[in-house]
């Protein structure tokens, strides 16, 4: 990766510490160089299938149903406890779903851009409870029986979109994937 700095000095990724001499303090000035921790990958958006085949309803049913699974979960502390105002902020996502999905625009003329990261920072979200999230989804689809044809879209999105979310690292490893294949193709052979 080849990333420079407004100054054209490089950037390196931060898992690149160590590899080079460490250089103290001395006489003159110096700088250790850049580091970015990791680049979010692309999020393919489905088509509109999800939505024209489930429908608005459904879709909302399954935001409603994995914020539930959510709430009881170690991370629940994300949610706020009073149920009025857990339920606002579960309408709010199902209205995102519902807009991503191909459904009305019920969230962004009210929210504007969803800019994930930054409407989350007030509350940790590492890693592990990107892993949290992203493993009621998967619970939430078999579940509520999500249409078969759909799921491989829907998962192809919310998975890279799962690490957008994150707004605290706790540590360098790279973030884990957990492509569609690895997950799906688990429960086809679990059930046979």
């Amino acid at each position: 990766m080849n990333l420079l700095m407004s100054d054209g000095k490089p950037v390196s990724m931060f898992s690149a510490c160590g590899t080079k001499p460490f250089e103290p303090a001395s006489m003159t000035p110096n700088t250790a160089e850049a580091k970015i921790d990791f680049v979010y990958p692309v999020v393919p958006f489905p088509t509109t299938k999800l939505y024209q085949q489930w429908g608005e309803e459904n879709i909302r049913k399954m935001v409603r149903y994995h914020h539930g699974l959510l709430r009881k979960s170690v991370i629940g502390n994300l949610f706020p406890a009073d149920d009025t105002m857990f339920a606002f902020a579960t309408e709010k996502t199902a209205d995102f779903f519902v807009e991503a999905l191909g459904g009305e625009k019920h969230y962004t003329p009210v929210h504007g851009h969803p800019a994930l990261r930054m409407r989350h920072f007030h509350i940790t979200i590492d890693e592990k409870g990107r892993e949290i999230w992203l493993m009621m989804y998967k619970k939430t689809i078999n579940d509520l029986e999500m249409p078969s044809e759909c799921i491989e879209e829907f998962w192809n999105w919310i998975e890279p979109l799962s690490i957008r979310m994150i707004n605290r690292r706790t540590t360098v490893a790279p973030i884990e994937r957990h492509p569609y294949i690895s997950i799906w193709n688990k429960i086809k052979i679990e059930e046979n």
